[in-house]
């Protein structure tokens, strides 16, 4: 009878523990507030186009690939990836930039889906460069950046 009890004081004390998931486990980027409210809240289990299907029907005034480019990069990546993905490209293109600090975009569910685009295009002369992450749901832009080099040695 006292195994009995304690079997059944051991299990209905496991039962209460809170089971890891995908919330629990995500790493963190800032420390949110247990009040904090995403202006971009998690959507990790939404279905969205794929990246090229994104990218062949976005408008060309926001985002359009170099003609002729040397690397072009479309991916559908978490919004806590976007730092490893630039990171990539820049080391992919030889371009020296500062790791982009995401810890300041803290309304930003670091599980939301999100498009990470690229584009690279060397010349003998000339270098251009850069990216663009849109949310996936909404359609944002909420990060980019672009870079035009001389090549020229005077």
């Amino acid at each position: 009878m006292q195994v009995f009890i304690l079997s059944l004081v051991a299990s209905s004390f496991l039962l209460q523990q809170p089971q890891d998931s995908v919330e629990n486990t995500t790493p963190v980027l800032c420390i949110p507030s247990r009040t904090t409210s995403y202006k971009y809240p998690n959507n990790q289990y939404q279905a969205f186009r794929t990246e090229n299907d994104f990218y062949y029907i976005l408008n060309r005034t926001i985002y359009e690939e170099y003609n002729n480019a040397t690397l072009n990069i479309r991916q559908r990546i978490a919004f806590k990836d976007v730092s490893k993905a630039e990171e990539t490209f820049n080391l992919k293109t030889n371009f020296i930039r500062k790791k982009t600090d995401l810890s300041q975009h803290t309304f930003i569910h670091p599980n939301r889906q999100v498009y990470f685009l690229a584009s690279f295009k060397q010349l003998d002369q000339e270098t251009y460069h850069k990216y663009l992450v849109i949310d996936a749901e909404t359609q944002t832009i909420l990060l980019g950046n672009s870079n035009y080099q001389s090549n020229t040695i005077k």
